[in-house]
């Protein structure tokens, strides 16, 4: 038997952009699926994530409860220092085929933390999902049992990724070439200095003197009598 669970989590900080800065507003599943107690198949359904508005960022998951199988199976990958992996599935508006992720923690950490997780999305102003990050939270809460089933405790985070600005390249490369059209009709006057218009000549002479004094210090030394 499946019980569902019911968390909203709203969490923006100063790091990220606003919701102000989303330019595309919709819809985005998230599909759930875990490799443990999953008989044959690599990965099985454990839940999913559901947000009506991007924008918003109010998520609703829905989750399985672990019973005891579900328990063994990820003490054995405890015991045996391994990971538990998820795998999310995230479909939009945009993308109703869908782009994978995969994550994966430490067994034994997701154990000691009562199954207390947090997953994150990163999304850019368009609304496309970048990346999904899983980990465990900094819990040390116990095991919540109810009969022979235990909570999984998920917190869901979007970050918004506010993207920097790109140059003007164009705008640039324009004012360079009207700078060089500019001096080759004479319009533009250089006002340098004689070695700023000139040290690509002064440099190799000198360094050549330097050279040909160090290599003939008898030319330069004054005759004994």
């Amino acid at each position: 038997m499946q019980q569902f669970t019911l968390i909203f989590v709203v969490h923006l900080t100063a790091l990220f952009a606003s919701t102000a800065c989303i330019d595309y507003d919709g819809f985005l599943n998230m599909k759930l699926e875990h490799s443990l107690n999953c008989n044959d198949e690599k990965f099985c359904h454990r839940g999913s994530i559901t947000l009506k508005s991007i924008r918003t960022g109010v998520p609703i998951i829905d989750q399985i409860l672990f019973n005891e199988k579900h328990l063994e199976a990820l003490k054995k990958l405890a015991n045996e220092d391994e990971f538990y992996s998820i795998k999310t599935t995230i479909t939009t508006g945009e993308n109703s085929k869908g782009t994978e992720y995969l994550s994966s923690v430490k067994a034994q950490a997701f154990l000691e933390n009562g199954l207390s997780d947090v997953i994150n999305a990163w999304i850019l102003p368009n609304g496309a999902v970048i990346a999904v990050n899983f980990q465990v939270a900094n819990s040390t809460q116990p095991l919540k049992q109810a009969t022979n089933e235990y909570k999984l405790n998920s917190k869901f985070y979007l970050r918004y990724i506010e993207q920097a600005p790109v140059p003007d390249t164009a705008s640039y490369i324009q004012k360079m070439e009207r700078d060089r059209e500019a001096r080759e009709k004479g319009e533009m006057k250089d006002n340098r200095s004689f070695l700023a218009k000139y040290w690509m000549y002064i440099v190799p002479v000198a360094i050549f003197v330097m050279i040909s004094g160090a290599t003939n210090p008898e030319a330069s030394a004054p005759a004994g009598r």
